[in-house]
């Protein structure tokens, strides 16, 4: 298993111009975004981040394919747990990317993906020569951080409701 690095066609760039990242983009903006992604390929099972690996600059952008998120559990006997799948248009690698800290979770491709990357120094180059655009990110990663933070404690509410015995989600206090 090797990753493959390319560069994005315009066909990627026409296809990032209409995911969530973009949507508050002009189509000049988006595409002046896209110029600074590299693509990346992934085969099935292979991996694009640990849990608690390196410090990342990177944010993952999926054009293509599935990723799954994972979480280690091992303090409570399982090995890991799926937070979530992640698909066409999604993200990955929010907080590392924002706060630049290891990952709190691991990704996986469960399909051959194709994802585009840019990194904390592409970030840094909007907010001092295109501010809009660096507006943009931040604005749908702060979102994108905070549905992350909803199926995560769904999933903790779920969990919490089988350990009890419960059909239904207790109310956390």
């Amino acid at each position: 298993m090797s990753i493959s690095k390319y560069d994005l066609s315009s066909q990627d760039i026409d296809l990032i111009s209409t995911f969530p990242i973009c949507s508050d983009m002009t189509l000049e903006e988006s595409t002046i975004f896209s110029k600074h992604l590299t693509g990346l390929e992934y085969t099935d099972g292979e991996v694009l981040f640990t849990q608690q690996s390196r410090m990342d600059d990177h944010l993952f952008i999926i054009l293509e394919g599935e990723i799954k998120i994972t979480i280690k559990l091992e303090e409570i006997g399982q090995n890991s747990a799926t937070i979530v799948n992640q698909q066409q248009g999604n993200i990955a690698g929010i907080l590392s990317f924002i706060d630049g800290r290891p990952h709190m979770a691991s990704a996986q491709a469960i399909t051959p993906a194709r994802i585009a990357i840019i990194t904390r120094k592409d970030y840094q180059h909007f907010k001092e020569h295109h501010p809009d655009i660096a507006a943009n990110m931040l604005q749908y990663l702060i979102v994108a951080a905070d549905d992350l933070a909803c199926q995560l404690l769904k999933k903790l509410s779920e969990s919490l409701a089988y350990i009890h015995g419960s059909t239904r989600p207790r109310t956390m206090a």
